[in-house]
């Protein structure tokens, strides 16, 4: 089974994914810190670009909460058909469409873009074009929020490389998805992003994951990066 159609099948019966409405804590904490450093205003009409936004969540709080125009974009038809069901606003263009493709979007067009555990999905090849496609619609001073799975401290990530490998780098088949994931140490984020951006903070944080009736924890990388 391919990404895409895991994706759909756990949207209409989900087992991994939150079925909460609100906006993750670590997300609302980015946004916080963008207010309390007056490093963007976030109520002067902002452009953003919500990668793998599954059902809308943030782009609707977004929208409703600092009337940001918010393009959310996924892969999985059943996300995108929740979120114009249930997240819908006049502010967010949602679209079902492939991340690890050419963005539709002018070059330096956007001003805050989104990627909460999306891109960790994508190959090798595909996370290279993707970088280089965000580099080129975010404006200089606009800011990338990422969230992506960490390596060091996780043994469970350890154990999901040993047991179902991917064939790539810290890659690994997900055992309940079907999907190819991959975790990403301090350096290695460092090597993929800073040749095109900043990294302003970088947080690493401890959560857990349900895999059928237990729970196991995993390691997350908050990450904020600019472009100058």
């Amino acid at each position: 089974m391919g990404n895409r159609n895991a994706w759909d099948e756990e949207y209409k019966k989900p087992r991994l994914i939150t079925k909460s409405e609100k906006p993750p804590r670590d997300f609302l904490k980015f946004l916080q810190w963008i207010k309390k450093n007056k490093h963007l205003d976030l109520r002067s009409g902002l452009r953003v670009l919500d990668l793998g936004c599954g059902i809308g969540r943030n782009a609707y709080y977004l929208a409703r909460v600092y009337g940001m125009e918010v393009f959310a974009w996924d892969f999985s038809p059943e996300a995108i058909r929740i979120a114009k069901e249930h997240f819908s606003h006049e502010l967010v263009h949602y679209e079902e469409r492939d991340i690890s493709k050419a963005f539709p979007l002018k070059d330096e067009s956007i001003d805050l873009v989104i990627d909460s555990t999306s891109s960790n999905s994508l190959s090798e090849k595909e996370r290279t074009f993707f970088i280089s496609e965000l580099a080129r619609v975010l404006k200089k001073g606009g800011y990338l929020y990422l969230r992506t799975l960490a390596k060091e401290g996780d043994k469970n990530a350890k154990n999901l490389i040993a047991q179902f490998p991917s064939g790539e780098k810290d890659g690994y088949i997900h055992p309940v998805l079907g999907v190819r994931e991959r975790v990403f140490s301090g350096p290695d984020i460092r090597a993929l992003y800073e040749p095109q951006f900043r990294i302003v903070r970088m947080v690493r944080k401890t959560a857990y994951q349900r895999f059928g009736k237990q729970s196991y924890k995993r390691n997350y990388w908050n990450v904020y990066l600019t472009k100058e």
